[in-house]
């Protein structure tokens, strides 16, 4: 069997540039050159220390068929992000990072996992797209 290696994430969007520079503001993702289509908007990025690894952001298609109710379903609170779909990034200034989070207002769940040691703060994009940041750099099932 080949070996897999992950490229980008994709997710859509109703408003590249407001989750573009939510990304770019709060999670440090660069912008690269992304391919400029006829009809819809895109923004390709990257992380730093991610090169292999894009965040593709798409202009949602308003003749497809309407969004299903998405992994952070209108009104759900950051607490029940850990057993719902998210996507988890390492930071090593756990604490500057949550910092930043409340002086942005955002709303967020933060739990230690039994180790003891590995913290994760949960929270939202503007689109509602679940995010978690762990002060952990190994992946971890949640």
């Amino acid at each position: 069997m080949a070996t897999l290696q992950l490229n980008h994430i994709a997710r859509e969007t109703s408003d590249v540039a407001r989750l573009a520079a939510f990304y770019e503001a709060v999670l440090g993702f660069e912008r690269v050159p992304s391919p400029t289509y006829s009809g819809f908007q895109v923004a390709w990025l990257r992380l730093p220390n991610s090169p292999g690894v894009a965040l593709h952001l798409i202009e949602r298609d308003p003749a497809a068929a309407p969004v299903a109710v998405g992994p952070g379903a209108e009104g759900a609170p950051p607490s029940q992000l850990p057993r719902r779909h998210h996507l988890a990034f390492s930071v090593a200034d756990y604490d500057g990072f949550v910092t930043g989070l409340k002086a942005r207002g955002t709303e967020m769940f933060e739990k230690t996992q039994p180790d003891g040691r590995t913290r994760q703060v949960f929270f939202f994009d503007p689109d509602g797209n679940g995010l978690e940041v762990t002060s952990s750099g190994a992946g971890s099932d949640k």
